[in-house]
């Protein structure tokens, strides 16, 4: 048995899928994070205003470049009416999907600076209910649906893990790692891979920029594609040829003759995580800090269910394969 993990051919695209500027509640304007995430390294970025639908391709596309529309849309469950105190969020993204989904959308595609109307409850709510209403409205609108941060939103696994057209998990958040270390969300996806959930994940910034600690260029996704065009870059993400990272760089992983492997950059220890049975996967760690891997192996018994790797360097720096499934 032989899957690669990534496509033989194509070219790495590095991007961030979760941003805010002014338009929202960022402290840069679209051409100071443009000019910011060009410096790094990035080759797409995403303005994920909350609420609020923008499309920046004409300003700011171009060979090495491009924007990815989209927002991030909200369902918000307040303690009452009166106190603003927010008690759960559900925030989901919406990027602007293939050609393909635009063209089949149920809904009007959103326009330039187009208002999402934010969804309000007050004491209790349906939480699952409430998250399949915001990703249904996503994708009717010809979107992809992420859904974002579901530890620093206090929402419980029954409220998001079943929610039907999300295409991936935000499992490392930036901004929130730094802000009040609520930003891991590796454990749910475990949650929902264990639960036969086809799902994939990704590592963004969600940065705001405001200057009380650093949130910004630390956490992103890298794509395998032929070309940077909006069309090219999607349709992998759609189809997992990407890696998520908050620094070191998977350079190639799959399965080959029943060993699950991975080549990577310099890294301290790597984790071959895979389900559903105890002792299922297993973990390559260097016996020193002085020491580093760059290839790992684990032999498969034969009944996981899927099987990821990550690759972590001795400052906690990591990055994330999305699963291959195994078992029918």
């Amino acid at each position: 048995m032989t899957i690669r993990g990534f496509s033989e051919k194509g070219n790495w695209y590095k991007g961030n899928l979760h941003s805010h500027t002014v338009n929202s509640d960022g402290m840069l304007t679209p051409e100071q994070s443009v000019k910011l995430f060009k410096e790094h390294g990035y080759n797409f970025l995403c303005f994920s205003e909350h609420d609020k639908y923008t499309d920046y391709r004409a300003e700011f596309d171009c060979d090495d470049f491009i924007i990815l529309p989209g927002l991030e849309a909200s369902a918000i469950l307040y303690y009452d009416e009166v106190s603003g105190r927010r008690k759960k969020v559900h925030h989901i993204h919406g990027i602007l999907g293939t050609e393909e989904m635009q063209r089949n959308a149920v809904l009007p595609l959103y326009q330039h600076n187009e208002i999402h109307p934010v969804h309000k409850y007050y004491g209790q709510w349906d939480g699952a209910a409430a998250a399949q209403k915001l990703a249904d409205e996503m994708i009717q609108h010809g979107m992809v649906a992420t859904y974002n941060h579901p530890i620093w939103s206090r929402v419980r696994e029954e409220e998001f893990i079943n929610t039907e057209g999300i295409w991936a998990l935000e499992i490392y958040n930036y901004n929130t790692v730094n802000e009040s270390n609520t930003g891991y969300d590796e454990t749910y996806f475990d949650v929902m891979l264990r639960e036969g959930k086809k799902i994939f994940a990704f590592a963004s910034d969600d940065n705001h920029n405001e200057g009380n600690f650093d949130d910004a260029c630390g956490g992103y996704i890298v794509v395998k594609a032929e070309r940077l065009t909006h069309e090219d870059i999607v349709q992998n993400m759609l189809a997992g040829n990407y890696y998520s990272s908050s620094g070191p760089e998977i350079r190639d992983w799959g399965i080959r003759d029943n060993v699950a492997y991975v080549d990577c950059s310099p890294v301290y220890r790597i984790d071959f995580v895979a389900g559903n049975d105890i002792n299922d996967g297993i973990s390559r760690v260097c016996g020193s800090y002085d020491d580093t891997i760059e290839h790992g192996e684990y032999e498969l018994k034969g009944h996981e269910t899927y099987v990821r790797v990550k690759c972590t360097d001795k400052n906690g720096k990591t990055a994330w394969s999305n699963p291959i499934w195994l078992a029918k």
